[in-house]
């Protein structure tokens, strides 16, 4: 019995090192939520993101990564991410970011906005969003490359626009383009700078 009592102990210690979790009480315009954040360390990532619950046996609202960083010292890929929760609803600040050869990682920006109406309903307002898939030079032909110089042709268009599709469905989002999307990358930036997480109600 004393031989197996102790791998079992350690692996369970183990394991618990690799998530934690923690649970909030929230509310928005007189309608109760919670909020769960989870903590992870595992293989190569280690991170820390949010998902919001009306109930929490249903399924989530959303999901926010506060905090992501993947791969080692020679070629990471980073995600920050920051909320804001007012009286009326929640906005939701993320960016996208890599370094060293990571050479195929997006870089970006989004900003969700999330409002409760007084009959409950949990609605999405907007998300707008601006993100290069890959480094330039490497986006193995996807259309990205005509976020830096305009399309010339009917057929250069539609590569354009395939990529904006793409990147609107897997990042859930409106795509934003130049002075606009300079604009949502600063905002966001200085969103994480301080990162927002006050001005919830707790009951």
């Amino acid at each position: 019995m004393k031989q197996n009592f102790r791998p079992i102990f350690i692996l369970t210690f183990a394991f618990s090192q690799l998530f934690s979790e923690s649970i909030q009480p929230i509310t928005i315009n007189n309608q109760h939520f919670t909020m769960v954040t989870k903590s992870y360390d595992v293989y190569d990532s280690k991170g820390e993101f949010i998902r919001f619950y009306r109930d929490k046996n249903e399924t989530a609202l959303f999901r926010l990564t506060l905090k992501d960083v993947t791969g080692d010292c020679s070629s990471k890929s980073l995600q920050d991410g920051a909320y804001e929760i007012d009286e009326k609803g929640i906005t939701l600040y993320s960016f996208w970011d890599r370094v060293g050869r990571a050479y195929i990682d997006s870089y970006g920006a989004r900003i969700q906005r999330y409002e409760v109406e007084s009959d409950g309903r949990f609605k999405r307002v907007f998300s707008k969003l601006y993100i290069e898939t890959a480094r330039q030079k490497h986006d193995n032909d996807s259309g990205m490359e005509y976020l830096f110089r305009k399309p010339q042709t009917e057929e250069e268009e539609k590569k354009l626009q395939s990529y904006v599709d793409e990147v609107e469905r897997v990042y859930k989002g409106t795509f934003v383009f130049g002075e606009e999307a300079k604009e949502l990358i600063a905002t966001v930036k200085k969103a994480l700078r301080s990162k927002v997480k006050l001005l919830w109600q707790k009951r």
